[in-house]
């Protein structure tokens, strides 16, 4: 099985973080678009991690039960998990309501070895 050492990791997780700059984070359940948030840029990749600065928060667009996410940098759209702990992208609560203000805790994005 192949693997890369932490330059490597380091180098791929930087250029996630290029790509996916200024991309639009929604958090979702199902298909439906509960939140959509726009990134402002990533921190240095350490240790093969990039952690999403912070942003703005967001007024919710749906009510439901955030159950993934996705974000989405013109074509390019990568998957993620979504939780209040251990997860991608984490948030203090998974319930969202319509019209609520609305942010997200952290998004870190890790290139395995």
């Amino acid at each position: 099985m192949s693997s890369a050492n932490t330059a490597e990791r380091n180098a791929r997780a930087n250029d996630f973080a290029a790509d996916y700059a200024t991309a639009s984070l929604k958090i979702l359940d199902g298909a439906t678009v509960l939140a959509d948030y726009t990134l402002a840029g990533f921190a240095a990749a350490s240790a093969g991690s990039v952690t999403a600065n912070a942003v703005a928060s967001v007024t919710n667009d749906n009510t439901g039960t955030a159950d993934g996410a996705t974000l989405t940098a013109g074509t390019q759209v990568y998957t993620l998990t979504v939780g209040t702990s251990g997860a991608d992208v984490t948030i203090n609560d998974l319930d969202f309501i319509a019209g609520v203000t609305s942010n997200f805790n952290s998004l870190v994005v890790t290139v395995p070895a």
